[in-house]
């Protein structure tokens, strides 16, 4: 039997992003730093599998591409921060080399970070309705609580302006977040157009590190879930009301995941799959912001 890379994937836990790679007979395995934040990995056995490119988007791994040159199989990994890793062979049937990556840089970008997630709507008002009578409301209530789960995984501290279906004015709910003196307000909405061709992701800011919020959660979401980047916006001041200091330098951000209004998107707007992959790409949003913002070393 032909002997070669058989399978390679991506499994994602807290810890680690483990790169497998699948063959009858463990192959030599050469692991290159191209960039800090690239690595190419040669492996001197070919392909039996076909090549592959894989988005994985999980927040620290990117891509990783899956070639042959000289009948020698060639993974070039490309990484959102620089970290360490581990390898291990597995001699299974198949056997297997796996590439653990430390995952830890999340976690010293979001522990303890006070955030703060208001899901739109509640109670009596339903927000925007789909077609098909999917309620805005309860969408963003899911997508919440995932994000607050995912969050509160890497050790930041997360906090919802509700855990229940309510209706809650605009002043409670961005009391919740001064009260706390949170590092960021994050509201969750769907976007909504007659159009029902319309799709996408869209979002509003309020201050200027606002926009850079906004911008990066956009930028995710178009990444792996795949939504249509519609563009961020700068809102007019409605908080002059509140009268807080720490509102000046809270970013504020409303964040509307997808278009309801659209059937497609209104369809995947009922798989809880695809819910936890937009809280997700929320949360890599507001890592990305932290690296940018706060200037970590890693």
């Amino acid at each position: 039997m032909k002997q070669g890379i058989t399978n390679v994937y991506i499994a994602t836990t807290p810890r680690y992003s483990a790169l497998t790679i699948e063959s009858l007979k463990t192959p030599n395995c050469s692991i290159n730093k191209i960039h800090e934040k690239n690595y190419e990995i040669s492996l001197d056995s070919p392909l039996i599998m076909a090549p592959d490119a894989i988005n994985v988007f999980d927040g620290l791994v990117n891509t990783a591409v899956v070639t042959e040159k000289n009948e020698k199989a060639i993974i070039k990994v490309s990484l959102e921060y620089p970290c360490a890793y581990q390898l291990k062979v597995e001699r299974n049937l198949p056997e297997r080399l796996i590439i653990f990556f430390d995952r830890s840089v999340l976690t010293i970008l979001l522990k303890d970070k006070v955030i703060v997630i208001d899901p739109g709507h509640g109670g009596k008002d339903f927000g925007r309705r789909g077609h098909i009578n999917l309620l805005e409301k309860n969408v963003v209530m899911d997508v919440a609580n995932y994000l607050k789960e995912e969050l509160n995984l890497y050790g930041a501290r997360a906090v919802m302006t509700r855990e229940r279906d309510i209706c809650l004015n605009t002043k409670d709910r961005i009391n919740t977040a001064l009260l706390l003196e949170a590092e960021m307000y994050i509201s969750l909405h769907t976007n909504w157009d007659r159009n029902k061709k319309i799709h996408g992701a869209k979002g509003t800011y309020y201050e200027g590190q606002g926009k850079i919020l906004c911008e990066s959660i956009l930028r995710e979401l178009e990444k792996k879930p795949g939504i249509k980047n519609l563009g961020a916006n700068q809102a007019e001041k409605v908080f002059e009301k509140i009268q807080s200091r720490h509102i000046s330098k809270m970013p504020i951000v409303t964040i509307e995941v997808c278009t309801i209004s659209n059937p497609v998107e209104e369809g995947w707007l009922r798989s809880p799959v695809f819910k936890k992959r937009l809280a997700n790409a929320i949360k890599n949003g507001i890592s990305n912001y932290f690296f940018l913002i706060k200037g970590i070393d890693l």
